[in-house]
């Protein structure tokens, strides 16, 4: 069954994190208390005690015109793409945003077919305003349904 959580510092002791294929894709072992210690929030998908996939939320907003709630990272297991996965961890990371009354989310897209098809897939559209980044407009919550 899966779990959604936000990930907290003390959830770092419950998990053998090293030994978890999810954290051979991640720059660190450490990148998960290294995030959390900068007040970023990551949001892990769990399939009992194993991570299949994470999404991490900057703590500060990007930008002034409009402030935006950037996300700087959502990764899937690769086995586990394509299923929405990562259209729920955005969906999850929109209800965060608008808890901070953000109502747009930012990000930069990695320079793949895959990671662009899933920008386009929930209309997280390149923006004047952000050089180099997408912005995807929480009032058009279409893009992070399923189907």
């Amino acid at each position: 069954m899966l779990r959604f959580r936000k990930l907290r510092e003390s959830d770092l002791s419950a998990y053998d994190w090293a030994a978890a294929e999810l954290t051979g894709l991640l720059p660190s072992a450490d990148y998960y208390a290294e995030t959390l210690a900068k007040g970023n929030m990551l949001l892990v998908i769990f399939d009992g005690d194993t991570p299949l996939g994470l999404l991490e939320m900057e703590a500060e907003p990007d930008g002034d015109r409009p402030p935006c709630a950037r996300v700087s990272r959502v990764l899937i297991l690769p086995a586990l793409r394509r299923h929405g996965l990562g259209r729920m961890l955005m969906a999850l990371a929109a209800g965060e945003a608008a808890e901070r009354k953000l109502w747009f989310i930012s990000g930069d897209i990695p320079d793949t077919p895959e990671a662009a098809g899933f920008a386009k897939a929930i209309h997280m559209l390149p923006d004047s305003r952000f050089d180099g980044r997408v912005l995807l407009d929480l009032s058009d919550v279409e893009g992070l349904r399923h189907g």
